[in-house]
């Protein structure tokens, strides 16, 4: 059966549709309020150096006062497997979140690991019967569920993996990674340009159009929203994309600027400047319209013309699936503060990484960002009163994913000219995350509440890409019914649903790989057209398989490219183990999977210099050189600290018991 597009399913609007709340017990009497402040990708080395060279005077403080251990993060070392383990205590085995990506054996096709979409129905081909569910697929209950169940009054903003927000008596939480944009994906850009030469879709999301400016300077393009769920799919398998039209038109003066015509919105932007937010509407149906929103920054206005579109956010004042709880709490912020992001994936890395912005434009972006972010908390914190208050910032991660190549003279990306000028940019963050932290603490002095500032995972330069099912055909692990060279697989041929792997036999298949650093025997009555036995062949593949790769050098340098491979046993367990890759790679500093073997490509060569901007990573990097931080203002008992400690460890500080099925335990604040 093939599975069903994402894109403009989860964005059409919940027709009828409402969410249970359960009655608000009574509050409790906590013994104090507890403040955890999450930062994305935080490095528990690069905290060392900035803490020895003085700059993070907040953390020092922390550290000297209370307490700072390296977190033990989550194999593998990915965001939505860490922070759903940080949520929940458990592993991924019972959380059910092994990744971004998840594959159906039945079909070999991945899918977004944290959602599953129902579709909608239309009647006639335009009347809504059925309204599309969209249902999170984590697995166990959030340390703030259970303590809302039991009085305590939470606030959590932007945690990820909470899309669709749970409901939380006496309380409220607004979702964070996981929220999609528009499309449905994690951030498609726009970009036009006069002189651009690679119109199309990029590999990790983008939509490139060339304009054809008239003699007046008038160009007209479209706007690019969810794939149209009416419409028939094109000759190569893909749902085509519902459009508007848009107008450019050049204006002279003594600074060039545009004039963006979109929907009955005219605003004319300088070069060099963003727009303010426009409101956009997708009409899916009579019946249905979907509203985002979105900010133009106009690259060049003359010579060239060249207007780049943020990734359009759901509406926070009217989004089509409610992104908080209750449902119009992200409306009421909105009213309060002015609009906000709430794409999951909020800082657009994928525009740096295809070169339509350049490092400048991503900063203002990010910088932005993290001042919206801040002014949603601070409103929080004003209005809710909590007494467990919770909140993530990314702009820790994305930093580190696009300029570490500034920081690390080894990169092929690096450049010294760039390094001059922006190569501080990464500690800046990390000194903005230590004054907010700063501002948790003096609230903390008054209260004499605890505070912990932690991180999901570390980082480590990504140099070069490695592309496993290059590998596994070369070996005689994966078969081609062709040889014939095939072109690089983009986000289109996933959520698109084009054709995703090129030219496999799998009949005579035995291993592949998907997603990041996940390898899966092709299996016989799991997989589709399994050719792999259970038992011992399947034993004989694995071992087999993993003595072989664990050999692979570097053909440049000859250094070994692995460092471990985990069978699916050692590192998890429950319910859902069966859902688990069955090997998880772990590279070695300076190598990571590649994007194409995420995307089910199958380029020529195993190892490939990483030429793009995103430069360093830790995912299907060996967990154990990636770790967390964790931070506290209070001492901690334990010397040593896993992510899925810090659940029980606030239940218990907040005076209740651990659930039994938690796999971590309490790490004894004192």
């Amino acid at each position: 059966m093939r599975m069903t597009a994402p894109g403009p399913v989860a964005l059409l609007a919940l027709l009828a549709a409402s969410l249970a709340l359960t009655d608000s017990p009574l509050r409790a009497a906590p013994r104090e309020r507890i403040y955890i402040v999450g930062f994305d990708g935080m490095d528990f080395g690069m905290v060392e150096r900035l803490l020895a060279e003085g700059k993070l005077p907040n953390l020092a403080w922390m550290k000297e006062h209370g307490a700072m251990r390296r977190l033990e993060t989550t194999n593998p070392a990915q965001s939505p497997v860490a922070w759903s383990t940080f949520s929940t205590g458990m592993n991924p085995g019972k959380t059910r979140i092994y990744d971004f990506l998840r594959r159906n054996p039945k079909t070999y096709y991945p899918d977004f690991s944290t959602v599953t979409v129902q579709r909608g129905r239309f009647a006639f081909g335009f009347l809504p019967t059925r309204a599309p569910k969209v249902t999170n697929n984590r697995k166990g209950t959030t340390f703030w569920a259970l303590a809302a169940r039991k009085g305590i009054k939470a606030t959590i903003l932007q945690a990820p993996i909470n899309f669709p927000p749970e409901p939380l008596p006496n309380g409220v939480l607004l979702s964070g990674l996981g929220v999609p944009d528009i499309r449905g994906t994690m951030g498609t850009f726009s970009y036009w340009a006069t002189d651009a030469t690679n119109a199309g879709d990029t590999e990790m999301g983008g939509k490139i159009a060339r304009l054809k400016a008239d003699a007046t300077g008038r160009a007209r393009s479209v706007v690019h929203g969810p794939r149209n769920p009416l419409a028939e799919r094109d000759p190569e398998g893909r749902i085509p994309d519902l459009t508007i039209p848009i107008e450019f038109q050049r204006v002279k003066g003594r600074v060039p600027s545009v004039r963006i015509s979109l929907q009955g919105k005219v605003s004319v932007v300088r070069q060099g400047a963003w727009s303010d937010w426009y409101t956009i509407r997708f009409t899916v149906a009579p019946l249905v319209t979907l509203r985002g929103i979105a900010r133009f920054h106009v690259v060049e206005a003359s010579p060239e013309l060249r207007v780049y579109l943020s990734p359009i956010s759901l509406d926070p004042r009217k989004p089509a699936i409610p992104i908080s709880q209750p449902p119009a709490y992200s409306a009421q912020v909105a009213r309060r503060i002015g609009l906000y992001k709430t794409l999951g994936w909020p800082e657009d890395t994928w525009a740096l990484n295809e070169e339509k912005i350049d490092e400048r434009i991503f900063l203002e972006d990010l910088h932005g960002t993290f001042n919206r972010q801040r002014d949603v908390v601070f409103d929080a914190l004003r209005h809710t009163d909590p007494d467990l208050f919770v909140t993530v910032f990314q702009s820790t991660d994305k930093i580190q994913h696009m300029f570490w190549r500034l920081i690390d003279p080894k990169h092929p990306m690096y450049n010294r000219r760039l390094a001059q000028q922006y190569g501080g940019e990464i500690d800046r963050v990390y000194l903005r995350a230590d004054s907010l932290a700063g501002e948790f603490l003096a609230r903390a002095r008054r209260d004499g509440g605890t505070v912990m500032v932690l991180s999901d995972h570390g980082f480590s330069s990504f140099r070069k890409a490695v592309n496993i099912n290059t590998w596994l055909v070369r070996n005689g692990y994966m078969t081609l019914s062709k040889i014939d060279p095939v072109r690089d697989r983009n986000l289109e041929d996933l959520f698109g649903r084009g054709t995703f792997w090129p030219n496999v036999d799998w009949s005579k298949t035995r291993a592949y790989a998907l997603a990041l650093g996940q390898i899966y025997v092709n299996l016989k009555g799991r997989e589709r057209d399994g050719a792999v036995a259970p038992g011992a062949e399947y034993e004989s593949v694995r071992n087999e398989l993993m003595a072989k790769f664990a050999t692979l050098r570097d053909p440049e340098t000859g250094e070994p490219i692995v460092r471990r491979i985990f069978k699916r046993e050692e590192i998890f367990k429950g319910p859902y183990f069966g859902e688990a890759p069955d090997m998880v790679v772990g590279f070695h500093e300076g190598y990571r999977v590649s994007w194409q073997t995420s995307l089910g490509g199958i380029p020529p060569e195993i190892v490939e210099p990483n030429e793009r901007r995103w430069s360093a990573d830790h995912c299907s990097v060996d967990p154990e050189l990636v770790p967390g931080v964790l931070f506290c203002n209070r001492p901690i008992a334990s010397e040593k600290a896993r992510i899925e400690d810090i659940a029980p460890t606030v239940l218990r500080r907040l005076g209740l018991t651990p659930p039994a099925d938690m796999d971590g335990r309490d790490l004894g604040i004192q």
